[in-house]
């Protein structure tokens, strides 16, 4: 897969790893900050379900270019990481537009509320750290340090 010539993987892979840890840190100050979620309105939710939806296309366009590299060992390691992103990435915009959607209707119960602020959280974190890893495994693996 190429975009005007370049492995698509290497131009999408960038809205991967911006999109994602933003997005995560975005859903913490929302969960952890009421106000934000005010400001930030369906913007965490649509940045996270975004994201979530790169991460495939993204992988596929990795794994095209690791054919066409002949599946070199380095980019095992990055390879692996690669294949954690997507559950992350999903579990970030289920629970994102689950607060979302929970904290816009109204009647909200503290309980309720700080559950799913902690479901939020965790993915948040457990998103942003996979792409952290992916990133820097797949960097290493262009540019030394293997």
């Amino acid at each position: 897969m190429e975009i005007n010539g370049l492995p698509a993987h290497a131009l999408l892979v960038h809205l991967v790893v911006v999109l994602l840890p933003l997005t995560a840190v975005a859903a913490i100050v929302v969960s952890a900050w009421p106000a934000a979620q005010r400001k930030l309105t369906f913007l965490v939710p649509l940045g996270a379900v975004v994201g979530a939806l790169a991460v495939p296309i993204t992988t596929r366009a990795g794994e095209d270019l690791a054919k066409q590299l002949g599946n070199p060992p380095f980019i095992d390691k990055h390879a692996n990481f690669g294949g954690m992103v997507l559950p992350w990435a999903v579990a970030l915009a289920v629970t994102t537009l689950a607060q979302w959607l929970y904290l816009r209707r109204g009647g909200v119960t503290t309980v309720p509320r700080i559950a799913l602020a902690l479901l939020v959280i965790a993915s948040a974190i457990g998103t942003a750290t996979i792409v952290a890893l992916t990133g820097d495994s797949g960097a290493r693996a262009v540019w030394g340090s293997r």
